[in-house]
């Protein structure tokens, strides 16, 4: 079965990239544009550094696609990709994720047995 990656998880994912990854490009470059509002040359300079933040965004944003949409050798990877490739996505992620915590043991409580 060949994996779709989610379009809007997709371009959510580069909005975030943009804001929070690259955060010392977008928060220059939102300066910068502030500060253009007096001073035309920071308007622009600023607008550069946010269109090169959005293409390192995009970059690194279709690098984990694609790492997403290629199969592993970890089947665990492979079973919590084919959940978030589905059309159910993210509560389908939150059901695979539920599943393995509910079958793995507490460390807290075998240790306790332990001793």
């Amino acid at each position: 079965m060949e994996r779709k990656y989610p379009q809007k998880m997709f371009w959510l994912f580069v909005l975030t990239n943009f804001l929070f990854h690259f955060f010392y490009l977008s928060v220059p470059g939102i300066i910068l544009c502030i500060v253009g509002i007096w001073i035309k040359t920071c308007l622009y300079i600023g607008c550069a550094v946010l269109g090169l933040d959005l293409i390192f965004s995009i970059v690194e944003q279709s690098r984990i696609r694609n790492a997403a949409v290629s199969h592993s050798e970890n089947p665990e990877f492979n079973e919590l990709m084919d959940a978030f490739c589905s059309p159910d996505g993210l509560q389908a992620v939150r059901k695979v994720l539920d599943e393995k915590i509910k079958s793995t043991p507490d460390d807290e409580s075998e240790k306790g047995k332990d001793q």
